[in-house]
């Protein structure tokens, strides 16, 4: 939780918010306009933001001695029934390969691979053929990590009450990167929240990935809004905070844990240890 105090300075009132959770954040907001009326749209980051991931619920994966929670804890038994002339070993380090060398692209580039394309690549990388059937396999396997990866995520209630109250005040966008929309938009449905937002732009589904100029620019379009008008709400340095800067968006970071900023990422203008703690920026 944050503590406000309102200050006067030179002929204007500015709040600032302090962090007991980290001392070293102040935010200041400059109450000689209306923060309320400021922005016209509000954009979101979905993962790690408006819903939280909770690694817990996965199930336990056991492999050279070392115990993790994992989607492989299930797709292993999916793995070996489906692909047996394939050892497990074979496809695991092989996916890794795989997952590592798009990691780079990915990176590098800003381009999304969806997560089908990444199991197709390894199954054909770890000997099975390029044919429509190991296509549909490739599929399956996707559809079953994903269905592992929604049950472990959740939107906390607190989260749907402020995009309630957000939405009845602004226009609402979500840019997400994740390389399976309909999953993310599953979960959006899940949680309640899915129509509260007017447009909803999945890396997997758009192409781009965020810092990627162009997908913060479609949403802002799709909007109807510039880039002063907008403010994006996001837990990533990276993708969140540079790649709103860079068109020009006021950014809020969701730094749940107090951490430092690397050089060469801008300041945010607010930050926030989850999206609850945005009412006194938008809704006060």
């Amino acid at each position: 939780m944050c503590h406000w105090r309102l200050v006067r300075q030179c002929n204007r009132t500015t709040r600032v918010a302090s962090y007991p959770w980290h001392p070293k954040i102040q935010i200041l907001v400059d109450f000689s306009s209306s923060v309320v009326k400021k922005y016209r749209a509000v954009l979101f980051d979905l993962f790690g933001t408006v819903a939280l991931f909770q690694p817990d619920r996965l199930p336990l994966f056991e492999w050279q001695g070392k115990t993790s929670r994992s989607t492989m804890g299930s797709l292993r038994a999916v793995i070996e029934q489906k692909v047996p002339e394939v050892p497990f070993a074979n496809f695991f380090s092989t996916l890794s390969e795989v997952s590592r060398e798009l990691g780079e692209v990915r990176a590098r580039e800003m381009r999304e691979f969806s997560s089908a394309h990444r199991f197709g690549l390894t199954l054909v990388r770890a000997g099975l053929p390029d044919s429509p059937q190991t296509l549909a396999l490739a599929e399956e396997l996707c559809l079953a990590h994903m269905a592992l990866l929604a049950a472990a995520t959740h939107i906390p209630p607190a989260h749907v009450t402020l995009l309630n109250r957000t939405r009845a005040q602004y226009g609402i966008g979500l840019v997400s990167n994740f390389d399976h929309g309909p999953t993310a938009r599953g979960i959006l449905l899940k949680g309640g929240i899915e129509e509260q937002f007017q447009h909803v732009a999945i890396s997997d589904e758009h192409g781009w990935r965020k810092p990627h100029p162009q997908i913060f620019v479609d949403a802002l379009a799709a909007l109807g809004v510039e880039p002063r008008e907008a403010l994006f709400v996001g837990d990533s340095p990276v993708d969140d905070i540079v790649g709103a800067r860079g068109v020009g968006m006021d950014v809020a970071w969701v730094n749940a844990s107090a951490a430092d900023l690397s050089a060469g990422v801008p300041a945010p203008d607010y930050i926030v240890r989850a999206i609850p703690e945005l009412q006194p920026i938008l809704l006060c």
